[in-house]
């Protein structure tokens, strides 16, 4: 994990709230937005409350890191990862939030050093992310991911993920693994998942 991230987790994660996929503004803990091309929106916010703290030095901290992956991973004119926001955020300034664009799930990925894809189901399999006979659950029925499942719903698209955090889709959710909550939103929450989460979308 690059050592922004790990700074921020230590500060301490604000649990406050996480709004819609375009208000990232509004966004005061960690959760992250993948749109339909596949490219993520990640934030991550601490504590802030103390005098030592430097809002200078730790923007400057972000900017370097971000540099340094993307000098390392940067293909053609693909920019893996952008620093959309460095701010503080709470009524008195008392915690902060940096907001990262990333090209996509395998910059992500590589970034904080965590499993996420987000691809067809039939691309799912073929990778062997997920195995034959995996069970899902969904509001009021269970899906069996058997061979007539597989061909069923194989062009839609599933989130693999052993990120504990909260995540906006493009699509809605309707099958999911053990551990993963939708909440009235429609944002997926994997943060009570114990083991790899699979989201099965609408679309």
């Amino acid at each position: 994990m690059h050592a922004w991230i790990g700074v921020a987790l230590i500060m301490g994660m604000f649990l406050v709230g996480c709004g819609k996929e375009d208000s990232w503004d509004q966004w005061t803990q960690e959760c992250m937005a993948i749109n339909k091309n596949g490219q993520i929106t990640y934030c991550v916010t601490g504590a802030f409350n103390e005098e030592y703290y430097d809002l200078e030095e730790l923007t400057g901290m972000a900017v370097q890191e971000v540099e340094k992956f993307n000098g390392e991973h940067k293909k053609d004119d693909n920019v893996p990862v952008t620093v959309v926001d460095i701010s503080k955020i709470g009524e008195n300034g008392e915690a902060v939030r940096v907001v990262y664009q990333f090209d996509g799930c395998k910059s992500y990925s590589d970034f904080v050093e965590s499993e996420l894809y987000f691809e067809r189901l039939a691309e799912t399999f073929q990778n062997q992310r997920i195995y034959t006979g995996t069970e899902l659950m969904g509001k009021s029925e269970s899906l069996i991911l058997d061979d007539a499942a597989k061909a069923k719903y194989k062009e839609r698209h599933v989130i693999v993920t052993d990120v504990k955090t909260l995540i906006h889709t493009p699509y809605a959710a309707q099958y999911y693994s053990y551990g993963v909550k939708v909440l009235e939103d429609g944002t997926i929450d994997t943060t009570g998942c114990e083991d790899t989460a699979i989201i099965l979308l609408k679309k």
